[in-house]
């Protein structure tokens, strides 16, 4: 489920964390490390949770209105278009995901009448709702694409839900924007023969019973960058002589130093791809004035390794390519 970008920065986090604890159980970090992934799928999953309920709310709200002393008629006779939502009905109906549910104890009841019913409002008041409710289409990949854009347009600024979820567990506040990509992903690519017997997809697949691909290389990166730290400073002091390493902020060296590991470690992913990688990350991570030095010192690193015969790739990853 997870893409080599998000472990990358799953594995950034955990160093981070590592360094500035000034703790060497290195053990340790490695079980909190996937800890932290475990709790980002938990985010995802509480991220489906919401969407059913806030079904559920419109689902009361629409009864509630019928109930009403002096119904209007369109209490009467409501649009049932959102309630009967494809996505959200097959997401309430599944047998994985209630599982989930129970598993981290999942419970909005506390929440329906303040938290829920405000997104709901918001919901509402949006023009894509509107549309969605009104464009007088009824089928699968509409109903797909008023979440897919309400996931992408509204929920990352939403502070509210940002602060809900941060009140939660703590890793929930810098893991929000990824479960959101999560989520988009999952339900953009929902197949229409999704059911209630549909596993969701795991964080790490399993394959032939072992540890999967994507797991391997999170704990290896992770490790590798801690062990070979030492190592890795000293190769790029002699790489810097404009810039005092003393100075560089512990997020700059520690993207360049997971790069490094790459480098030297991972003889299957071509070097551009690494240098790329990064760069996108310190976008998120560092100032435009650390993406440029990151960049430049993962150019000259990447030379200089060569030259000495230490970047050795392989098939597809060949550094020339």
């Amino acid at each position: 489920m997870l893409n080599r970008r998000f472990l990358r920065i799953k594995a950034l986090q955990e160093i981070y964390a590592y360094h500035q604890a000034n703790d060497n159980d290195l053990a340790k970090a490695e079980r909190h490390l996937l800890e932290s992934v475990d709790n980002l799928y938990e985010l995802f999953v509480y991220q489906l949770s919401f969407w059913v309920e806030v079904k559920r709310f419109a689902e009361r709200r629409i009864e509630e209105n019928r109930n009403k002393h002096f119904p209007t008629e369109e209490d009467l006779n409501p649009n049932l278009k959102f309630v009967n939502n494809r996505i959200l009905n097959v997401l309430e109906s599944n047998k994985h995901l209630m599982a989930l549910e129970d598993k981290y104890k999942i419970n909005w009841a506390d929440f329906r009448e303040d938290f829920i019913r405000g997104f709901y409002n918001r919901l509402l008041d949006t023009d894509e709702y509107q549309q969605y409710m009104t464009n007088g289409k009824d089928g699968f990949d509409d109903d797909k694409q008023l979440l897919v854009t309400i996931i992408d347009t509204y929920m990352p600024e939403d502070s509210i839900l940002y602060d809900f979820y941060a009140d939660r567990k703590l890793s929930f506040n810098s893991d929000y924007q990824i479960s959101l990509f999560l989520l988009w992903k999952f339900i953009s690519e929902m197949p229409a023969s999704f059911n209630e017997n549909s596993m969701l997809p795991p964080v790490f697949k399993i394959e032939n019973g072992s540890d999967s691909e994507e797991k391997n290389f999170v704990v290896k990166l992770f490790e590798k960058t801690i062990l070979h730290a030492d190592e890795y400073r000293e190769i790029v002091k002699d790489n810097i002589s404009n810039w005092d390493y003393d100075r560089l902020v512990l997020m700059d060296k520690i993207l360049i130093f997971m790069a490094l590991t790459e480098f030297c470690e991972f003889h299957f992913i071509p070097v551009k791809v690494t240098i790329n990688e990064y760069i996108e990350i310190s976008k998120f991570y560092s100032s435009a004035e650390s993406r440029r030095f990151v960049n430049g010192v993962l150019d000259n690193l990447a030379t200089q390794l060569k030259e000495e015969g230490k970047l050795v790739k392989t098939g597809p990853g060949l550094v020339d390519k």
